[in-house]
This record gives C-alpha cells, structure tokens and sequence, in this order.
C-alpha cells in the first residue's frame, strides 16, 4: 500500500517537474511552482486553465516518448534541501564543539556553504531520478484541470491524474 502511494506520488511529481518546465519555456513567470500528491498535483502560476491543460498534456506526452529527463528539475525542492543539509553538516564539522576563536573559522564555514550550494544541484538531480521522480507514466491519465483557488494572480490549479 505504502510503496503504491509513493510511486504515484513519484510519477505526479515527474509529470509536475515537466509542466512547470514547459511553462517555464513558454514564458510563463513567477510566482511559479508545485506540489505533488497521490492524486495529482497543483500548480501555482500565471496562468490559464486553458494553457495549463495544454502543457501538461504535452508534458505527458513528451514523458510518455521517453524524455525522461523532463522530470528532473534544477529548480526542485529536493536539490534546495540536498544544500541545505550538505551546507549544515560541513558548517557543523567546521566549527565543532570549540567556542575559543570560532571567528577565525567563519570563512571555512562560508565555504562550507558555498561547497553545499555547489554539490546541490548534481546531487539533488540524482536523488530526483532514484528517488523523488519516477518518469516511466505507465498509463497515467490526466483526469482533470481545474482552478483550486479564486481570485487573477497567482492562480492556484489542481491536476487530478489516475493511475491503472
């Protein structure tokens, strides 16, 4: 049961990663993102139901054809997470437990930062291709697009999909 909700989840989140790309390529700007669910996903943007329904369906298709790496996302979640924590334990290893002169080891702790922010990227991809995104739709249907929220800007959207 358990494994069955994050496959689905994983293959949302593949299919969010490719929407907001396409949106991304069709000029469609912040405030932008994604949220990904067992049942689909929202999408957060400057845009309209019609567009939406659009891209996402172009999204699936291009996943559907292989493109696999329409899943992965510079811009996800995962990587912003993966440099946080790498950022956080080499800072901690830095600056260990001694509070005598922790001044003098300031600049090793930026780089620490700067090294976390550098390995984020290649690693959070791959933790998103192993682990967070599943790109294989297997039959993933988009059942519905509709607007979640009211009001012109952003606009809140909900994409239900369902899996055989």
């Amino acid at each position: 049961m358990l494994t069955e909700i994050i496959r689905r989840v994983r293959r949302n989140h593949a299919l969010e990663h490719a929407t907001v790309t396409l949106m991304l390529e069709e000029g469609v700007r912040g405030p932008l993102g994604g949220y990904s669910t067992p049942y689909g996903f929202f999408i957060i943007g400057n845009i309209s139901t019609e567009q939406l329904t659009r891209i996402v369906g172009d999204a699936l298709a291009m996943l559907t054809g292989g493109q696999k790496e329409m899943a992965i996302s510079p811009h996800c979640g995962t990587n912003l997470a993966v440099g946080a924590i790498i950022s956080g334990l080499l800072t901690k290893m830095v600056m260990g437990r001694r509070k005598t002169k922790r001044w003098k080891r300031m600049p090793l702790a930026l780089a620490a930062v700067v090294v976390g922010a550098l390995l984020s990227k290649p690693i959070g991809n791959a933790i998103q291709r192993r682990y967070t995104t599943l790109s294989e739709m297997d039959g993933l249907q988009v059942v519905s697009i509709s607007r979640a929220w009211p009001g012109d800007a952003p606009r809140l959207h909900r994409v239900t999909t369902r899996m055989p």
